[in-house]
Order: structure tokens, then sequence, then C-alpha cells
């Protein structure tokens, strides 16, 4: 999702949740989590990511956890949990 602007994301998560069973559905997203204050070895190279998709995609960028937490909420979503693992990506599973 990276590579699309907010209202282009908010309407795929809008149509994900409409398809999402509302008692046992998830949505998994492993994405970039742009962490405000460099935490691993992978920051740098997220920050490399956040400039390319500035320059490549209109709208698209790298978000950080506040920001997926508003897209998520305005695409219907009451619930997440993000999942870092040992990559540039965190697993982001998502809730009706």
């Amino acid at each position: 999702m990276h590579d699309w602007s907010d209202e282009d994301c908010i309407k795929i998560l809008q149509n994900c949740q409409k398809a999402i069973p509302k008692e046992t559905g998830k949505l998994v997203i492993v994405e970039i989590v742009q962490q405000p204050i460099a935490h691993d070895i992978f920051d740098d190279i997220r920050l490399t990511y956040d400039l390319v998709m500035f320059s490549h995609f209109s709208g698209g960028r790298e978000r950080t956890e506040r920001e997926w937490k508003k897209l998520l909420n305005e695409g219907g979503f009451t619930r997440y949990n993000i999942i870092k693992i040992p990559a540039l990506q965190s697993i982001i599973e998502v809730f009706p």
C-alpha cells in the first residue's frame, strides 16, 4: 500500500473490510512501519524507501504507526496489531 495515496488506501481498505467476515476475519498487511526514532539496523533503509516512494509515486510513502492507525480506522477497521520481524517490513494484522 506504500505506493498508493491515503485516499486510495482508504478505498482499498474499505473494500477489504466489506469482504472480511466480521467475527472471524483478519487482513494481513506486510509493509514498512516507519519509526520516529531509530531502533534497529533497518531504519536508514526504511527512510530511503520513503524517499523512493515520494519520488516515484504520487501520494505514495512509507507510513508511521500513527498514520497506519488513521488509515485503518478510516478504512473501517477497529483493531490492529503490528508484529515486528527481523526485516524491513512488519506484519500488520487488521481486524474488523
